[in-house]
């Protein structure tokens, strides 16, 4: 009874705010202790396989990402205008360690869902489905073994998370067991993590999705995506001592709005060091995008408190109303889930980033005077779907309020997206941030940059650093992740992440890299900045004012600054002044440069010269000035249309950009689609020297029809001295549609039967749409035709479509079945419909069938829009009008389709009788003709050849036709 659940949660928690009820756990269990385990070095061995990808776990069951914004005017409008888009320029230490974890032939399921710990001696690491240690050069010591061989159960359910737990020097091992609704904990009983665990299952009263953990002096912390109590805290003392009845706790979050309809993931605070003050409470985190929902009247953190008590769990407490800390503006969802967020190289699949939620992990660190916490997640930095990575220092006193003490939006304007990101501060304050990267043109790979602590705020100020490179695409699926895990060395100093990439096509890989920020060194300085001159009009005679760091723990002074410009040494002038440790310095050139050529970007390095520096990595700073033009106005980006389904007349949206130092008005600026006329129209708005103005144009593009659109746009200004940044073109994509909905609870479909068609007691899928058009039936026209169906969950209205004109797109007039209803649960619903006798709608069609709840759809007749609840089932009916002898021959003879040499396919028609002139066209799944060709005939045979060589792998459909007769075959170009 899903529906009525959720109804009861919302509105306890809206009553609860009013009332302010109070704030003791809702559930209590106690653990059951399933014994010792044997030690895990001697734990079974995983045999790989040679196959690329196996299994999908159902991994967010009952879930499905809303589409971009509910609250369309929710600020920001067009991406994140506060987003770093520059690098850092601080380089650091080398990578430390850097060498793969595990691979799918070892996990044989998707996606990985990769979490790693590093203790004093060794990095513990999980992945779905197995669990690996290796010694912290790399080597591996154990494993891969199957994490139900820890508990002997059988159970091998994933979303594995490790921890070390510093204070105690053991660790921590976990994942679900679906059949239960249970959490599976494990505890080493020693230091060494290759030995024996003490195993514990925590029975809970609803599906523990997407648990996270962390460690705390008092408690192991956990949230997860589900309804009810959904935040937790397990006896920590009582789980390190191996008792028999560990105690876990459950909370609701009094007056959260949780995103509709993604995973529910707050984030419990994570203990770094080994420093906390007494009675620190226990915090969670949330975000709360006013993109979601009209009643979220701004972009915010949420922050509770948990105060425990083990001795009368009872009067343990959470905080009744949250803190809320303001934000700047985020839009933190992407493209609805299930489609993928961000593309790849050479395939249309696209992979999730995974909007909406809280990274893994929150972590928090005690200083001297303060606490800081770091926080982090995913936003849209373009309002097209690249994302980029928010992340805030949080900052207190034990005992006061939190408050944001910087904030920034990582994102390089470069076209890559950075997404499920992980961050950590060190003891000395410098944040580590390890993230993937992604676009159309490069493959997921994983990189990191971070920040010092006293560098300018809101920045990352490191250079980007790769870890590795991907190697392939994923053209199978759009899962991917669910997360990273960066986690602390107890040296305090040394950041350890684990993430996934592709190291072949369809085959997904983990990395483990760790590195550091602060190298430790005596004798360390370099150049951290070029503080003037900016772009701007340049002279002949520019000062150049640099800022130097002593990164070291020995006072500097008396060394040398080189200043080079385009690669020349301009000055090395001496630095007479004394640099404390951790200090900065400023150092104004005496020779100036001239830099007076308008239009010319040049290149100013400025470099540390001490003769006794232990680490010149980061002796050097590179900065790019530019002599602006005092008139140049140009397009930077065309941010509307996007590719998507159910395009109609579309904004188009652009940013202009002034590159100049005059400012301008009145500007013309056009677009034109495909080659065709212009649409001109006129920005009358002033736009300042380096301002950037997004346009939105009053007329509309059509680009309802499926397919390619290629558009430009290009600003037409009188006087402009440089024209090669007036035009940016982009292609979007009007895509065939594949709803989404959630079936998980029984909605949509048990039953469907038509004609020779039986399917029964169906599967849910994830997205809650299922292929199953290898099923097929005859459909006479002119006849009644009976149609069977039945739903695990009552008050279902469903309706079908039959494309008859296998365009792909379910017009109105192609309804057979319109809003008919399924009352009651488990009990048949039969309706009758006729199909005319006219010859055009003759041949192999696509069926769709689309069932949803009647509470949460207003009307099932539409072919494309995501459902909250329901089902969407394609099958392949073959309709037949009043037959001819030489249709009945037709329909009986024999269409076979086969590889014939690389990507080649030959079409073999063996035919009953003559039919005239036969053509063939293959259409991919956006409804598109791809390739066409006429049959050969030699007598009532029929053949051609079918060349997929520059096409992409994947479904097609091939129709074969005459000016009366069609028919169609699926086949799958590999």
């Amino acid at each position: 009874m899903h529906k009525v659940t959720i109804v009861i949660v919302f509105l306890l928690i809206a009553l609860s705010i009013q009332a302010q009820i109070p704030t003791a756990p809702s559930y209590q269990v106690t653990g059951i202790y399933k014994g010792k385990s044997i030690p895990l070095r001697d734990l079974p061995k995983v045999k790989a396989v040679e196959k690329k990808q196996t299994s999908e776990l159902k991994i967010i069951r009952n879930r499905m990402r809303a589409a971009r914004k509910v609250v369309k005017n929710a600020l920001p409008l067009h991406g994140d205008i506060s987003a770093q888009k520059s690098f850092g320029g601080l380089n650091t230490l080398a990578l430390e360690e850097n060498f793969d974890g595990a691979t799918a032939a070892e996990g044989q399921a998707t996606p990985p869902d990769p979490s790693g710990a590093v203790g004093p001696n060794h990095y513990v690491h999980a992945v779905n489905l197995v669990i690996k240690i290796f010694d912290k050069e790399g080597n591996l010591l154990t494993g891969p073994s199957p994490l139900s061989s820890i508990w002997g159960n059988g159970v091998n359910n994933g979303d594995p998370i490790i921890l070390y737990d510093q204070l105690a020097d053991r660790w921590f091992l976990s994942q679900f067991n679906i059949a239960t609704n249970g959490l599976l904990i494990a505890i080493s009983e020693t230091p060494d993590p290759t030995g024996a665990y003490f195993t514990y299952e925590f029975p809970l009263d609803s599906f523990p999705d997407y648990p996270h953990y962390s460690v705390w002096d008092n408690a192991y912390f956990m949230t997860a995506n589900k309804f009810g109590a959904n935040t937790y805290a397990l006896d920590r003392d009582a789980l390190l001592s191996g008792e028999p009845n560990p105690q876990l706790i459950g909370f609701d979050l009094p007056g959260i709005q949780a995103n509709p309809g993604t995973v529910f993931s707050p984030e419990p605070a994570n203990l770094l060091g080994t420093a906390i003050d007494a009675n620190t409470p226990g915090y969670v985190v949330y975000l709360q995008d006013d993109g979601w929902d009209p009643n979220i009247i701004r972009d915010h953190l949420k922050i509770w408190e948990i105060d425990l008590d083990w001795q009368n769990v009872s009067g343990s407490t959470i905080s009744a109303i949250p803190l809320e800390l303001d934000t700047l503006p985020f839009e933190s969802t992407f493209a609805p889930f299930g489609t993928g967020d961000v593309n790849q190289p050479g395939t249309t699949q696209k992979i999730d980033m995974i909007g909406g939620v809280i990274s893994y992990m929150t972590n928090f660190r005690k200083f001297d005077g303060y606490n800081s916490m770091i926080v982090t997640f995913n936003v849209d930095v373009s309002g097209t779907d690249r994302s980029g990575i928010r992340w805030f220092e949080l900052r207190n006193t034990t005992g006061t309020a939190w408050t944001i003490f910087q904030e920034g939006t990582y994102a390089p304007n470069d076209g890559l997206s950075r997404f499920m990101g992980s961050a950590a501060i060190d003891a000395k304050g410098n944040i580590g941030l390890a993230f993937n990267i992604a676009s159309g043109t490069e493959p997921v790979g994983i990189r990191y940059t971070g920040r010092f602590k006293d560098d300018i705020q809101n920045t990352m100020t490191v250079a980007e650093t790769t870890i590795v490179d991907g190697a392939g695409v994923q053209t199978l699926g759009n899962r991917f992740g669910d997360y990273s895990h960066l986690t602390m060395d107890p040296n305090d100093f040394t950041f350890w992440h684990t993430a996934e990439y592709f190291s072949q096509d369809d085959f997904w890989t983990t990395r483990i890299a760790s590195f550091r920020l602060s190298p430790g060194f005596d004798n360390d300085i370099g150049v951290v900045d070029i503080v003037t001159p900016d772009d701007g009009i340049l002279s002949n005679s520019e000062t150049v004012e640099v800022t130097i760091r002593n990164y070291g723990q020995s006072q500097q002074s008396n060394f040398n600054v080189e200043l080079q410009l385009d690669g020349a040494l301009v000055a090395s002038q001496l630095f007479t002044g004394t640099i404390n440790a951790a200090s900065d310095a400023s150092l104004i050139f005496t020779q100036t440069v001239n830099l007076s050529n308008s239009g010319q970007t040049y290149e100013l390095s400025a470099e540390t010269t001490l003769a006794t520096d232990e680490f010149t990595v980061n002796d050097e700073f590179v900065k790019d000035v530019k002599h602006l033009l005092a008139n140049d106005i140009g397009v930077a980006s065309i941010d509307s249309p996007i590719t998507g389904e159910g395009l109609g007349d579309e904004i188009v949206s652009v940013v202009v950009e002034n590159f100049g130092t005059n400012p301008h008005s009145n500007i013309e600026v056009s677009y034109i689609i495909n080659g065709d006329v212009p649409v001109v129209e006129t920005i009358t708005n002033t736009i300042n020297s380096l301002e950037a103005f997004t346009y939105n144009f009053t007329q509309p593009v059509d680009a309802s029809q499926l397919g390619d659109y290629t558009i430009a746009a290009t600003t037409l200004l009188a006087g402009d001295q440089d024209m090669s940044n007036n035009e940016v073109s982009k292609l979007f994509i009007h895509e065939q549609c594949n709803p989404q909905s959630d079936c998980s609870d029984g909605d949509g479909f048990s039953k469907f039967e038509i004609g020779t068609i039986s399917n029964i007691n169906e599967i849910c899928s994830p997205n809650g749409y299922s292929d199953f058009t290898n099923l097929s039936t005859d459909l006479n026209a002119d006849v009644p035709i009976n149609l069977t169906v039945a739903s695990d969950f009552g008050n279902q209205l469903f309706s079908v479509f039959i494309d008859f004109n296998d365009n792909f797109v379910f017009e109105t007039n192609e309804l057979v079945v319109i809003d008919e209803e399924i009352p009651n649960a488990n009990v048949d619903a039969i309706v009758q419909f006729t199909l005319p006798d006219d010859p055009v709608i003759a041949g192999t069609h696509l069926l769709r069938a689309r069932a949803g709840w009647l509470q949460s759809e207003a009307t099932t007749a539409d072919g494309c829009i995501n459902f909250t609840y329901g089902e969407t089932e394609d099958y392949t009916v073959n309709v037949m009008t009043t037959l001819s002898l030489l249709d009945e021959d037709f329909k009986t003879s024999a269409l076979s389709i086969y590889p014939v040499s690389d990507r080649k396919y030959e079409v073999n028609f063996d035919g009953n009788a003559n039919f005239g002139d036969l053509n063939v066209e293959v259409y991919n799944t956006l409804g598109q003709i791809i390739l066409s060709s006429d049959m050969n005939q030699e007598g009532n045979n029929y053949k051609t050849i079918l060349d997929f060589n520059t096409e992409s792998t994947g479904f097609y459909l091939v129709k074969l036709f005459n000016d009366s007769l069609s028919t169609v075959k699926k086949i799958i170009v590999k």
